[in-house]
């Protein structure tokens, strides 16, 4: 009994000293994406740190422990550019990009991987183009050309590739295509009595979105399309090839898929760590904070001060929830909504979630 007491009580010094509370069992490991966290709970957030790992048995089934001690999943293994990294995966200090709808291994700057994520990207301003800053946060399933054909929970098909629920959009701030908005985790374009939509789409003037069909096609290409379309995603779309085909190249703004110029439906993810401020949320700038896996300058609502070089134009300050909590940030007029999230499978009860409002 004295034994069991002054282990308790060297337990409890040591606490005191170092100033860190023992919570013991408390941490739970959750893995996702490439690898495994320590966290609070059961679910994925901006509390949660690298689970730290000495044997493959600390990890879940289908990861390893590297020699960083970090759980990674085993596909990771493969030499880089070895097939589809959306497959197979990527080796440690490489990240898997989406690029012009091919998955490709690319070096990380730090050359060690840390979620996905290059850990040091260039300073993003909200509501800009970051394609070249991208950040995978779940893994690409395989090539589609129907939202039918990914068989995941909450998989959609974007431009060609079956994406993960956590790859898809929160808001149109973070779409490849500059002025798209994100309904229900797709990036759509904007459109508008003076503003057409591209071929083979339809506007709905309410929402001020390109998601019309007015003459839906099966399958893919020619077969069910009139006047030399092909049929891509249930739309009959301007014919293309892909680069060093030949054939015709698509407009700004749209990509090639599956044999025909479809809008860029994807996503550009730049930060980690949801919640957090600067390196902390791996990574932003100072004074941005990682809202939906993207950077945001960081306000005061009450001073309403967004009028910085680093704020968007015409941005406000205002108040975006979460599910890690309730932050203040820049954001474009209609921008970073809280009603509803696809990419965390927070759907609206009636119409459709554009930009994080219901709609």
């Amino acid at each position: 009994m004295k034994r069991l007491l002054l282990g308790v009580g060297l337990l409890g010094a040591a606490a005191f000293l170092f100033g860190c509370p023992i919570y013991p069992g408390n941490e739970q490991r959750v893995c996702q994406g490439d690898g495994c966290y320590s966290c609070p709970d059961t679910t994925y957030s901006g509390a949660c740190i690298t689970w730290q790992c000495s044997t493959d048995s600390d990890c879940d089934s289908g990861y390893v422990c590297n020699d960083q001690n970090q759980c990674v999943q085993a596909s990771t293994t493969t030499d880089a550019g070895s097939g589809d990294c959306s497959t197979n995966g990527c080796p440690d200090g490489y990240v898997c990009k989406l690029s012009n709808s091919v998955a490709q291994c690319v070096p990380t700057s730090s050359g060690g991987s840390d979620a996905g994520v290059d850990s040091s990207p260039p300073p993003v301003e909200a509501g800009t183009d970051a394609t070249d800053a991208a950040l995978d946060v779940g893994n690409l399933t395989g090539p589609c050309n129907a939202d039918s054909d990914c068989g995941g929970t909450g998989e959609r098909c974007v431009d060609g590739t079956c994406t993960p629920r956590a790859n898809l959009c929160s808001d149109g701030t973070q779409c490849n295509a500059t002025g798209s908005s994100c309904v229900d985790g797709i990036c759509e374009v904007t459109c508008s009595a003076t503003t057409p939509c591209p071929s083979g789409y339809g506007c709905d003037f309410t929402r001020g979105v390109c998601n019309l069909n007015a003459g839906p096609c099966t399958g893919s290409g020619t077969s069910s399309c009139q006047g030399g379309a092909t049929c891509v995603e249930g739309h009959c779309v301007p014919p293309c090839a892909s680069t060093g085909e030949g054939g015709t190249a698509c407009v700004a703004g749209q990509v090639c898929v599956n044999g025909g110029c479809i809008p860029d439906q994807g996503a550009t993810f730049t930060c980690a760590n949801d919640g957090d401020e600067g390196q902390l949320a791996n990574t932003c700038p100072d004074q941005y904070t990682c809202l939906h896996h993207d950077c945001y300058p960081s306000c005061e609502v009450d001073s309403g001060d967004c009028v910085s070089a680093t704020a968007p134009t015409g941005a406000t300050c205002k108040n975006v929830t979460i599910e890690t909590g309730t932050y203040a940030v820049c954001a474009p007029t209609g921008m970073l909504g809280s009603d509803c999230d696809p990419s965390q499978g927070k759907a609206c009860s009636t119409g459709v979630c554009i930009n994080g409002t219901c709609n």
